[in-house]
């Protein structure tokens, strides 16, 4: 049973009410804990991790060099699903591989992520990445079918540094490919597939991404 924080204690018939308690208290006491343990091991492992670093439910990392992650103030990862109802399929997933970086900036959060990296992929300040988005700066295999055959496979994909600019939303489902810059405050609409830049403020949406409106207000043609 699931209940959001937002129902009131009043509108709730007796028998909810011991469970409401037991859900708020069960929720913050896996707050902290987690908290804790994902900023020591982030911080174990040379990765800078600011205060007011937020974890819902499990998270995965991985990474091949210290220091590959870095995590401003006040970020937020959720991976509980009743953290976040929007229908999370996964747990947040930081994923450096070989030369990998991770930046999530100030203020920044994402529910079921997965971002993976080969080069680098910087978030900025206030971004909001919705549930199950994926961000990607590399292919993950190659385009050749012949070397997908064998040992070279992962040798020669191809890798370009993604960058989103600050107060960016990117709605639930949507997926970020190698090389996309995203400008200031632009909006990427859910379940878009995005291989082109967004300039700042722009609305973009659908598979593949288009231009729904410009900066300016006006409609794209």
């Amino acid at each position: 049973m699931l209940i959001s924080r937002q129902t009131s204690v009043r509108a709730l018939p007796w028998p909810m009410i011991p469970v409401l308690a037991w859900q708020r208290i069960a929720a913050g006491l896996s707050l902290l804990v987690r908290s804790f343990w994902y900023r020591a091991f982030l911080r174990g492992c040379g990765c800078s991790c600011g205060p007011e670093f937020r974890v819902y439910g499990r998270i995965w990392i991985r990474m091949r060099e210290r220091g590959a992650i870095r995590i401003g103030r006040g970020v937020t990862l959720i991976s509980r699903f009743g953290a976040n109802l929007v229908g999370l399929t996964s747990p947040v997933v930081l994923d450096c591989r070989r030369g990998g970086r991770i930046e999530m900036g100030d203020y920044s959060g994402c529910s079921g992520a997965v971002i993976s990296s080969h080069s680098s992929v910087k978030i900025g300040r206030h971004v909001k990445i919705g549930g199950n988005v994926r961000i990607y700066d590399h292919d993950f295999h190659s385009l050749d079918y012949q070397v997908r055959r064998g040992a070279e496979d992962q040798l020669q994909i191809k890798t370009r540094p993604v960058e989103i600019g600050d107060d960016v939303f990117i709605g639930a489902n949507a997926i970020i490919l190698k090389g996309v810059s995203i400008g200031d405050r632009a909006v990427v609409g859910a379940g878009s597939v995005v291989s082109r830049n967004i300039g700042p403020d722009e609305i973009w949406a659908g598979n593949p991404a288009r231009l729904i409106r410009a900066s300016a207000g006006t409609q794209s043609k």
